[in-house]
């Protein structure tokens, strides 16, 4: 039975400015911050029973996963990554075979942390490449450059690392269709095994919701923004790369077993300022401070932990119960996750899971979308059509 670990890395150079997630620049917390995450490690090993967090129906893949996700968990001290790594493994009894990702900028990926990567045992890098054009990437506010991500990917695989997986962000005001391809193809000709591919979205809090708000769809037409996304999946197929999900493409054998166990409703555990975990009935998080982070990890006890994670206790500075969840909300968490996948909802899964049928539970939803257009079903599963996936929001609301 596998299990699954999120770990956030919250330090960042300076904050992109399209970018949402939680980040500081305060790189002088770093070591504390690492400190405290091996304790948050060990103290949650030390407490959780041997069968938690583990999902012997939805873990399709069956291999334990860590990701280490940020912010730029590239940016620090290799040494406090690789020791934070050494904890998570053994706190969590991760099998020798797991997949172990990091998160790297081209910017902070140096030999030497590479080398240190591979030997402690992360066997898959994330890059955060988002595009090979300069001048995009200008616009996307990203400190390196084409070349500096092409040198980048170099130095990865020297470091002996052939699962690598690059980003994209597609309709990016400047952006056209044919660079995107243009990208795509350098990545596979670079070894680049897999490919995130993400529209841009202007979210409230950025730069760029300030800078673009009332403009974007003015520079990037929906139209245009669809037919990028269209485009750049049936190239990726083209390829030779299999579109898993909406977002992300592989080449065979090299799905992230990782980000497949979200959309799984696998269980996982939560390491980090800003990290979200779900275990049991209850999504939690901490909160996005570092320093009350710091602050609960050097005092929590056990007792508070178990009690927190059973579900029993709050008032904690940083730990958070984000939701309860029935069975209801359980069930209405299928479509939302597997109707991202290009497999779809796995009806015999979801009777396994709750005893009853999905059509029986969502019949009037599933009528609704097979009339439109938007769903269709194949023997025992149910998935987005092309078509449905211009609408896939609507869609996954009409479940909730």
């Amino acid at each position: 039975m596998a299990r699954h670990i999120y770990v956030h890395n919250p330090f960042c150079a300076r904050k992109c400015p399209y970018c949402d997630f939680y980040s500081v620049t305060e790189t002088s917390l770093c070591e504390a911050y690492y400190q405290a995450a091996v304790r948050e490690a060990e103290l949650t090993g030390s407490v959780i029973s041997d069968s938690a967090g583990t999902n012997p129906i939805t873990d399709i893949g069956g291999r334990d996963t860590v990701y280490f996700g940020g912010g730029t968990p590239s940016l620090p001290d290799g040494r406090f990554i690789c020791e934070l790594l050494n904890a998570v493994r053994k706190a969590f009894n991760i099998a020798s075979d797991a997949e172990i990702t990091i998160e790297v900028n081209p910017s902070s990926a140096s030999t030497e942390k590479l080398y240190g990567y591979r030997k402690a045992g992360f066997n898959r890098i994330s890059l955060g490449v988002q595009s090979l054009d300069d001048e995009v990437l200008k616009t996307l506010g990203r400190l390196h450059d084409s070349k500096g991500a092409a040198d980048a990917i170099e130095k990865i695989r020297k470091a002996g690392f052939e699962n690598i997986s690059a980003d994209l962000i597609t309709g990016v005001p400047g952006e056209t269709l044919d660079g995107i391809k243009k990208d795509i193809q350098t990545f596979k000709d670079l070894g680049v095994k897999h490919i995130s591919t993400y529209s841009l979205s202007i979210e409230e809090g950025t730069p760029f919701f300030d800078r673009y708000k009332k403009t974007i769809e003015d520079l990037v037409p929906p139209d245009t923004e669809r037919e990028m996304y269209h485009g750049t999946r049936d190239f990726l197929n083209e390829i030779g790369y299999e579109t898993y999900e909406i977002s992300n493409s592989a080449l065979p054998g090299f799905k992230s077993i990782h980000n497949s166990s979200y959309w799984n409703s696998c269980e996982y555990f939560a390491v980090g300022a800003g990290a979200h975990g779900f275990l049991g009935d209850i999504r939690y998080a901490h909160r996005d401070d570092v320093r009350a982070y710091i602050e609960e990890m050097n005092t929590i006890t056990a007792d508070d932990l178990r009690a927190f994670l059973n579900g029993n206790k709050s008032g904690l500075k940083s730990l958070y119960a984000e939701e309860m969840l029935t069975k209801e909300d359980r069930m209405r968490e299928i479509p939302f996750l597997r109707l991202r996948t290009t497999e779809g909802i796995l009806l015999d899964e979801f009777k396994k899971m709750f005893g009853i049928e999905f059509e029986d539970v969502f019949a009037d939803a599933v009528k609704r979308n097979i009339d439109k257009g938007l769903l269709e079903r194949n023997e025992r599963t149910l998935r987005l059509t092309r078509s449905g996936l211009d609408f896939a929001n609507a869609v996954i609301e009409d479940f909730l």
